[in-house]
């Protein structure tokens, strides 16, 4: 790997889709935009691998190269942001607010959601710290005010991998797929793509998992088998399949690092599971987890991302990178699974708790299920590709039957930002 470990995702964009993430905080009271301004172009210099901007070498490589343009911080529109355009001074990172929500933007190229919620924390608490002329308490979160440390940029090193590489045990082909929604979707990837707040009580959440010996990701994964096994009972199903997002940075040495290193857990459910209680299904996912989690199997994930971007050094055009990046995608050319479960994890608030009402993670595709939790609550996005409750309806059916309390918001669109590479 030649150049920045963050520019390689950049080379697997297409118009037709987007590869930006997107945060939703929900504050207890409006926003003061003058004051958001102020406050987020100062916690945004506390992150310098992220105030950068694209050029490209002479061989069509991406070079990420420091930057001193102002973070854009502007009031919520219907138009799409595109980041890296002029529009954003060419920075990938932006900010837009609209009534009593803050919504930031960041490409996936560079970051996931552990790396984005501490600038995400640093943000929100220079902004109420402003705002409100009083010092927010900070304890177990990142702040403008912290220092530097080289381990947020750690990039891990193949030399520290172990002799036992491990063995996959989830290779079990692709799985049923709604090509229906798909066809849809692909027809205009940015029309209809919605998704639909739903928060849970914390202590039931928990209280559930830990009385069936499961996860909270394991059993979100499970209430979803159940949801789509009741929609397509009529179609001929061999079998449904979850994706589980697992973050290796521990595993591969950099466990504080700002860098999206993650890998997918696969889960099978077939028909007849369907008959399992939801407490069976989620621990009988958390096992199938358990036997994927082992860290060599992240170093053998890691080995297979530094081939593939080694072959997209020996490309020496810009557009011949972009077009070996599609035809190879590591994400493209993987298993389909039919759903997604993405769970940030249970992260601490300090003295921002009083202030955040709740926390939504939008990004691009079909059920892919992002899990964030403030204190207290979780906060379910119920990502989709059309704009059908269906799915939503049997969701919630599924929720009332497992006692498990919740507030569902209207149906939003995802209004993701565009992307603009460098010249």
């Amino acid at each position: 790997m030649k150049y920045d470990f963050d520019s390689y995702f950049f080379y697997e964009t297409i118009p037709r889709a987007s590869l930006n993430i997107k945060m939703k905080v929900n504050l207890t009271e409006h926003v003061d935009g003058k004051v958001l301004k102020d406050s987020a172009t100062k916690a945004f210099h506390r992150f310098p691998y992220y105030r950068r901007i694209m050029r490209f070498d002479e061989t069509g490589a991406h070079i990420l190269e420091p930057s001193e343009e102002e973070l854009v911080v502007k009031e919520e529109g219907a138009e799409r942001i595109v980041l890296g355009s002029e529009e954003t001074n060419h920075l990938f990172f932006c900010i837009t607010w609209t009534g009593s929500s803050i919504y930031f933007h960041a490409p996936h190229s560079i970051c996931g959601g552990c790396g984005m919620m501490v600038w995400v924390q640093a943000t929100l608490w220079q902004y109420l710290t402003d705002l409100y002329q009083t010092e927010i308490s900070s304890e177990g979160i990142l702040t403008p005010l912290t220092p530097f440390s080289q381990s947020e940029t750690a990039i891990p090193e193949l030399s520290k991998a172990p002799a036992d590489e491990g063995e996959l045990v989830n290779d079990f082909g692709n799985a049923y797929m709604p090509m229906d929604d798909y066809e849809k979707y692909f027809k205009d990837p940015f029309k209809d793509v919605v998704f639909i707040p739903i928060i849970l009580e914390q202590d039931e959440v928990i209280g559930h998992a830990r009385a069936n010996h499961a996860s909270p990701n394991s059993l979100f994964s499970a209430i979803m088998f159940k949801t789509l096994g009741r929609v397509f009972r009529d179609r001929d199903v061999s079998f449904i399949s979850s994706r589980i997002v697992a973050n290796y940075r521990a595993d591969v040495g950099c466990p504080d690092t700002y860098r999206d290193l993650v890998r997918m857990l696969r889960v099978k459910y077939t028909p007849d599971m369907l008959s399992w209680s939801i407490g069976k299904l989620s621990a009988m996912t958390r096992e199938k987890m358990f036997l994927q989690l082992r860290p060599e199997l992240s170093w053998l994930e890691l080995k297979r991302l530094m081939a593939y971007r080694a072959e997209i050094d020996e490309v020496h055009s810009h557009e011949g990178k972009m077009q070996y990046a599609f035809d190879h995608s590591l994400i493209k050319n993987a298993p389909w699974d039919t759903y997604t479960i993405s769970y940030v994890g249970n992260l601490p608030w300090g003295g921002l708790a009083d202030y955040v009402e709740s926390l939504f993670f939008i990004t691009d595709g079909h059920f892919i299920q992002e899990i964030t939790a403030v204190p207290g609550k979780f906060c379910f996005s119920f990502q989709q590709v059309v704009k059908d409750d269906k799915y939503l309806k049997a969701f919630l059916q599924i929720l009332d039957e497992e006692n498990l309390h919740y507030e569902v918001g209207n149906m939003e669109e995802k209004n993701l930002a565009g992307i603009h590479l460098g010249e």
